[in-house]
């Protein structure tokens, strides 16, 4: 079979004589998803021009196909995998309407029900409103339609809510994966790139491992290939899905393993891809290999996660019946927010969820001792997310969270308040007035820069962190209750054992999957910094601390991965539109840019080979994309325009390594 032709013009003579509208096989051959693979197995066709193969495989015209080729210098396989095949899904969903005679209170288009014409996103339903009549009638195409439209996710919770209440759970699991026009109701939502509504889908019963026709495309491959610039990334769609447990075994292992190195233009080699040929052929045709590795190759942050989630284990059922019985079923949404500190991730949710599984409920208590609330020292390096961490456990664990900045903390008075009667007693402090506010109920409290401290203010935490209980400093007579609250110390005082640490069991830290021996090491590092607490801060404290987590420096991928991330949140900045102002706060003047990363993992290789600095973690990786991409690219439109204005039409950046291994950022030109 050729795999080029030496002149596209050549053609015309075969041209003519050829009927394009006939096959050149029997049409009852199984060619869906095939592509390339196809024309392989075609005696028929190994004969013919390669413009004529193209056209078979993709159903394309001659003129296409000769574009194709031209593009993809005669190469055939190249060509084929640049289009979906005959019977191919092109990724495009189709339009649904909501029934008519529906009293759907999502549809807001004139003429419609006059008692639904309000501000849908902030539409609060009346008691009246609920007498079930428009729960009765409440289909998943309407459902559809309404994400289509793009009302509200408050206004489709409510009629989801009201749903579950008449109707039960299980009818709306039945109801959210249903069909519409073929597709699963899912694939709609995730075609929509509303973060919030996948994770509201999700959490009302809508399966994440779904997948569409008798090829079995998975939803979490569609959610990749929807993402083609930072104007659609889906990057957070696919944190999204894997944070509600959609598994990662549907995408080939080639396509994120090894994770350092990118992909090639048509996806991982042949040799490394056996599995496509089996259970994935199905889906997985060039063209889609193709629309995957644009997508994968452009955000490495997607490999990253893919290949973390490939690694972990899942929650037992218990751990997760424990989890949802106090409102914390999203723990694992941690592993796919942080980059990096897996052992970490892993030691919290573990202990997390032991505490919970022992802790005492209110009414079962007879007595009036509390239950120790969990302690957590958080050690480790500058910008390598331990405030982060703490976030993410406060918002996906429902939990209020309080940070207090230990540097401004100099006396205890300052962290509680004034004692009545004392100046200032009736106002207490933020962390006073939040605990009382949160008294008996579960909640974090976040204290940064802990080792700035002094030993007047550690004295003052031991009660609170020994018996879960803060004397009111507004009423002496009353004792708050926070044997429920989670207290987190984060601090650098141990920096210098974890960098010497990392250095010496790198191989063993930083490989693909540390197992039990990376496991025993982590638990070696924790013992460590628990000996030097008891001289940095103190034996009573230390006594006191449940849990003491190590965060390590980033392993080469990690920091690519941040490095991506970072310049991620640069592209989708600058690629909002020009928004002319005379106020400045009001102007947006950099906009209508257009960044493309040849090869994500290269240039964020080269970005953090020397611009990582573990005492800095991820500031330095920031500064570096700072220097090296966002002001060369911001530098060179402004030199360039005499005026900045709006409508003046989308440029585009091209970001790659050059031939002396170095960053290159040209403006493409432009058609």
């Amino acid at each position: 079979m050729p795999s080029s032709c030496s002149s596209l013009s050549s053609f015309a003579s075969t041209l003519d004589s050829f009927d394009y509208h006939k096959p050149a096989v029997s049409t009852s051959h199984p060619r869906r998803g095939c592509g390339s693979v196809w024309i392989l197995e075609q005696d028929s066709l190994k004969d013919m021009p390669a413009n004529i193969q193209v056209m078979q495989a993709t159903g394309c015209t001659n003129a296409e196909a000769v574009r194709l080729l031209e593009k993809t210098n005669g190469n055939i396989h190249k060509a084929v995998a640049c289009l979906p095949g005959k019977d191919e899904w092109d990724f495009n969903l189709p339009r649904v309407k909501v029934p008519e005679k529906s009293s759907s209170a999502m549809d807001y288009e004139d003429g419609f029900s006059t008692r639904y014409r309000t501000n849908l996103r902030g539409y609060e339903f009346t008691s009246s409103e609920s007498n079930g009549h428009d729960t009765d009638d409440l289909s998943l195409d309407k459902l559809v339609a309404d994400v289509q439209r793009g009302v509200s996710c408050t206004v489709i919770r409510s009629q989801l809510t009201r749903f579950r209440e008449r109707m039960g759970p299980d009818k709306t699991c039945q109801l959210l994966n249903g069909l519409v026009k073929g597709f699963p109701g899912l694939f709609y939502v995730v075609q929509s790139r509303n973060v919030e509504m996948v994770k509201m889908w999700a959490e009302y019963g809508g399966d994440v491992n779904t997948t569409y026709g008798k090829s079995k495309f998975p939803l979490i491959a569609y959610a990749i290939v929807l993402g083609t610039s930072y104007a659609t990334d889906t990057t957070a769609l696919l944190k999204a899905l894997l944070s509600a447990g959609a598994s990662v075994a549907c995408i080939p292992e080639a396509f994120h393993t090894p994770l350092s190195r990118d992909l090639m233009d048509d996806g991982p080699p042949i040799e490394e891809s056996g599995e496509i040929a089996g259970e994935h052929q199905k889906w997985c045709s060039p063209y889609v290999r193709k629309r995957l590795t644009d997508t994968l190759n452009f955000r490495f942050e997607q490999r990253y996660f893919l290949h973390r989630a490939a690694l972990l284990g899942r929650l037992s059922g218990a751990k997760n019946q424990v989890a949802k019985l106090h409102k914390a079923g999203n723990l694992l949404g941690i592993y796919y927010n942080l980059i990096g500190q897996t052992a970490a991730i892993t030691h919290v949710i573990d202990h997390f969820i032991s505490h919970l599984a022992l802790q005492r409920q209110k009414q079962e208590q007879k007595q009036e001792q509390k239950s120790k609330p969990m302690v957590l020292l958080f050690a480790g390096p500058s910008g390598h997310g331990k405030t982060e961490f703490a976030r993410s456990l406060g918002k996906l664990t429902s939990r209020d969270l309080e940070t207090v900045d230990c540097t401004s903390i100099r006396y205890e008075t300052d962290l509680w308040g004034p004692f009545h009667p004392f100046q200032g007693w009736e106002n207490g402090s933020a962390l006073s007035n939040f605990l009382e506010n949160h008294a008996s109920q579960e909640c974090i409290a976040f204290l940064d820069e802990f080792e700035k401290t002094k030993e007047e203010v550690r004295e003052s935490l031991l009660k609170p962190f020994d018996e879960g209980i803060l004397p009111s400093r507004k009423n002496p007579k009353v004792k708050v209750d926070c044997s429920r609250t989670i207290w987190i110390l984060a601090t650098n005082a141990f920096d210098n054992i974890i960098h010497d640490f990392c250095k010496r069991h790198a191989s063993d830290l930083f490989s693909d999957n540390p197992g039990e021996k990376g496991k025993k090491l982590i638990r070696n590092l924790s013992k460590m910094i628990q000996k030097e607490s008891i001289e940095k801060l103190g034996a009573p404290l230390s006594g006191r601390i449940s849990e003491f987590v190590p965060f390590l420096t980033f392993s080469p991928c990690e920091q690519a991965a941040m490095a991506d991330r970072l310049l991620a949140d640069f592209g989708c900045k600058i690629i909002q539109p020009v928004k002319e102002s005379t106020v400045p706060s009001q102007a947006r003047l950099v906009g209508d840019l257009n960044v493309q990363v040849r090869r994500s993992y290269s240039v964020c290789r080269v970005l953090v080979t020397d611009g990582y600095i573990p005492e800095l973690g991820a500031r330095s990786i920031a500064n570096t994309v700072n220097r090296d991409i966002s002001l060369p690219v911001v530098n060179d439109y402004l030199d360039k325009r005499e005026r900045l204005h709006e409508n003046q039409g989308r440029c585009t950046y091209v970001v790659g390594v050059n031939e002396d291994d170095m960053i290159d950022v040209s403006e493409a030109p432009r058609n």
